[in-house]
């Protein structure tokens, strides 16, 4: 597992809405929820296994590649409704607020407004390793959205998460990248712009990923790993569907400069503690 995990502790983040929708007392202002470490998801997926020509034919073996889609783009996602988030969303906070306990979730999921998160994706690519995929590319849209919406187009887009790596642990699949695409579908309830709505203490997730501060933000969402049955090639490919849980949480990482930097750092006093120790 630590192989495909984040190198760097997850940080707490808050989202704020512009709106105040209820919770308690823990909770960052009045439109915010109160700080988080992760978020938790489901959602459904269909994937086509296309047969890499290496080892048996027809049959799933290294070198054979993956192409998934899933959460609100599992299916065709410009007439898709928001019926279709009931299996395809962040369904939870975590720590979870329990009635005037634990951080403010700011009426998530209840409520008036009846706000949300959701998110889809239509090109995740990966390789079968022998044992699991290893994942390689493919780009994950959040969405907010709330029940004065319709339909999915008129979801707001707040970000994109950009898979860079990832594979099966044995227990879950892990997938790791960095967030990108800020604000590109305008203001949440016409008072936060999207890039604003997710936020760390020092600032929100796009405004630390510009100027002038230049800071990647990077995920890690891991999720439950599903047996791959009843697989059944035809034509060189195969396809197959699911449904899935798992949580997800982020990571401001320093630009690289300052990594090389803290790296030397922690060389030069390694070899501080060797010529001490003789």
């Amino acid at each position: 597992a630590g192989s495909f995990s984040a190198t760097v502790a997850a940080d707490q983040f808050y989202i704020d809405i512009g709106v105040d929708q209820g919770g308690n007392s823990n909770e960052v202002s009045a439109t915010a929820t109160g700080w988080l470490d992760q978020l938790a998801f489901r959602y459904q997926s269909t994937s086509v296994i296309t047969d890499g020509g290496v080892g048996g034919v027809n049959v799933l073996s290294a070198g054979d590649t993956i192409l998934s889609k899933g959460g609100v783009k599992n299916d065709d996602f410009d007439t898709a409704t928001l019926d279709d988030l009931i299996d395809n969303l962040i369904n939870a906070f975590e720590p979870a607020q329990v009635g005037a306990f634990g951080p403010s979730n700011n009426g998530y999921l209840t409520g008036s407004l009846n706000w949300g998160i959701t998110f889809g994706f239509d090109d995740l690519m990966g390789t079968w390793n022998g044992s699991g995929f290893n994942y390689s590319s493919g780009l994950i849209s959040m969405y907010y959205f709330d029940n004065t919406m319709a339909d999915t187009s008129d979801l707001v887009r707040l970000f994109d998460l950009d898979v860079m790596s990832g594979g099966d642990t044995g227990q879950a699949t892990v997938l790791n990248g960095l967030l990108t695409n800020f604000g590109a579908a305008g203001a949440v309830n016409t008072v936060v712009d999207a890039a604003d709505v997710f936020n760390f203490a020092l600032g929100s997730f796009g405004d630390l990923s510009g100027p002038p501060n230049n800071r990647m933000v990077s995920f890690n969402a891991s999720q439950d790993t599903q047996p791959l049955t009843g697989l059944v090639f035809s034509g060189g490919s195969a396809s197959t569907s699911g449904t899935h849980n798992g949580s997800i949480n982020f990571t401001q990482v320093p630009e690289p400069t300052s990594l090389a930097i803290l790296s030397l750092g922690l060389l030069g006093f390694a070899g501080a503690k060797r010529r001490k120790a003789k």
